[in-house]
């Protein structure tokens, strides 16, 4: 393309291209390379984006193993495989009370359980059960 340019170039100056259509065509060339010019940086991004998320991917698949191997659950594992817990305000009164619990995955972030029609109930002690709600319910 600027071989194309550099000929149009000359041409304007040895007058066999009038200076209007010169600053035309310019002008048309310098808006498409400026918009390439953005589009290659909006597609760099978007690779570092995807490199970052396998990274992720494999990181989180690597504790997962190591999760899945343990006989018993360390802090050291836990450290390394969540990265926050955000508790809510306990809603409601007596045996009727709910709190909100939400776990943070390192590498992934939140993962939202899928509809699957019922909640999961789990009496974990006397007068605590641990429900695990679906985004519908």
């Amino acid at each position: 393309m600027s071989e194309f340019i550099e000929e149009f170039y000359y041409g304007n100056a040895s007058g066999k291209v009038t200076d209007e259509w010169f600053m035309q065509l310019s002008h048309k060339y310098e808006v498409e390379r400026m918009e390439l010019k953005a589009k290659i940086a909006e597609l760099r991004k978007r690779i570092n984006n995807i490199g970052a998320m396998q990274q992720n991917k494999e990181n989180f698949i690597n504790a997962i193993r190591r999760f899945m191997e343990m006989k018993k659950l360390t802090a050291p594992l836990l450290r390394e495989l969540i990265d926050k817990i955000t508790v809510y305000e306990t809603e409601g009164v007596g045996k009727n009370r709910s709190q909100r619990v939400m776990i943070h995955y390192k590498f992934i972030g939140y993962i939202e359980i899928p509809e699957c029609g019922k909640n999961y109930r789990a009496d974990t002690r006397k007068g605590v059960a641990v429900e695990y709600v679906t985004k519908s319910a």
